[in-house]
């Protein structure tokens, strides 16, 4: 079985809809319909967003809310749904920022307000699990500031969660904080892994620099290797920076503890968005590398845009092989295969994830589908 362990689900206003939700994610706040998915305003009025509609083909006209979803979901499903090499997809729910506080601030603005660029909630990808249990698995996000976090992890274990996502330098995650340290031996000990973003981020805000670095992730672990209570952790992409000339200092310090250190440690590592413009350099470089692929899981960060021109002018065969595809995700494991990547990348998630069949056969005691 081949997973895709890396896509995400956003939309711009997506309200609040009655069914199955988790205590901590109320349908109404402050006596109003909460948000299950939003783009904060700051983000709407940036160039990228405009390019970005441009892109998708998308009215520019058409203002954030029910119109426009309705839209991005119509974008979505033949990238989500038609039929290629992926079996299941890992859609990741994105938690808001907290502050240092533990409270959750509004979305932000301006570009010096802190606050989330994106959020996506545990109840809305719960949700889009149940109507479409053959195809998509929950990857969850609780942020360990929030009241009872680690009452939150097991709630979303229960209902089936496959992993845990985190983006520490967007959403304001220290990792050698005690509540976040507690969560991850509450991880450790539920047998959930933990997918973290460290290494640059192009795409969302940079809100605390000094949490970009792979090393304080690497200290909190071996702390806890020595605890006996480390959490399986997935480090996305790889560590690798989001431009060829960003700060590579992560990436190799990764590799490093991938290889030694780690070597026979629950450490991982995904290759999402090696297809993308930014990272494309790194497809080949990690495909010669045929000694850490057993430590590699694939992901395509979906619906970050593949890079085919790119891959058209290196090696034709190959685009012309993947345009065989409509959906991007189904393409990217076509161009990871012709680039020579081995094939226990595809189907290592398989192994090494909860819950692979949670939703297809739900456990006794579960709630019903929404």
């Amino acid at each position: 079985m081949i997973i895709d362990i890396h896509c995400h689900y956003t939309f711009t206003r997506r309200q609040a809809q009655p069914g199955e939700r988790f205590s901590f994610e109320p349908a109404e706040e402050n006596g109003r319909v909460a948000l299950d998915s939003f783009v904060a305003p700051r983000k709407l009025r940036r160039p990228a967003w405009r390019l970005a509609k441009r892109f998708f083909g998308i009215d520019p006209r058409l203002p954030p809310g029910p119109g426009f979803d309705t839209r991005l979901a119509e974008l979505y499903h033949p990238h989500l749904f038609n039929t290629g090499p992926v079996d299941r997809i890992v859609l990741l729910a994105l938690d808001a920022y907290h502050d240092d506080d533990g409270q959750r601030v509004p979305p932000p603005e301006t570009r010096r307000q802190p606050g989330s660029d994106i959020y996506t909630s545990n109840s809305l990808v719960l949700q889009t699990c149940r109507e479409h249990p053959q195809r998509f698995l929950f990857g969850a996000s609780v942020h360990p500031y929030r009241e009872n976090a680690t009452a939150c992890i097991e709630e979303v274990f229960t209902r089936g969660a496959c992993l845990l996502k985190w983006l520490p330098l967007h959403q304001n995650i220290d990792i050698s904080d005690p509540r976040t340290l507690a969560v991850l031996r509450c991880c450790a000990r539920l047998g959930l892994p933990v997918l973290a973003h460290y290494g640059e981020e192009f795409m969302l805000t940079t809100h605390r620099a000094e949490f970009r670095s792979v090393a304080p992730l690497l200290d909190v672990l071996r702390q806890l290797r020595r605890e006996h209570a480390m959490p399986t952790t997935i480090v996305a992409h790889i560590a690798t920076p989001a431009t060829p000339f960003g700060e590579r200092r992560s990436h190799a310090l990764l590799l490093n503890a991938l290889l030694g250190e780690f070597a026979r440690a629950p450490l991982f590592a995904d290759i999402s968005a090696f297809t993308s413009w930014g990272k494309a350099g790194y497809l080949r470089r990690t495909a010669r590398r045929q000694a850490l692929h057993p430590k590699l899981l694939f992901g395509s960060d979906f619906p970050v845009p593949l890079a085919l021109p790119r891959l058209r002018r290196t090696r034709p065969h190959e685009h012309a092989d993947a345009r065989a595809q409509r959906s991007w995700i189904q393409q990217a494991v076509r161009i990871y295969r012709n680039a020579g990547y081995n094939e226990i990348i595809f189907h290592h998630a398989a192994q090494l994830l909860p819950h692979v069949d949670h939703f297809s056969h739900p456990p006794a005691g579960d709630g019903p589908p929404a």
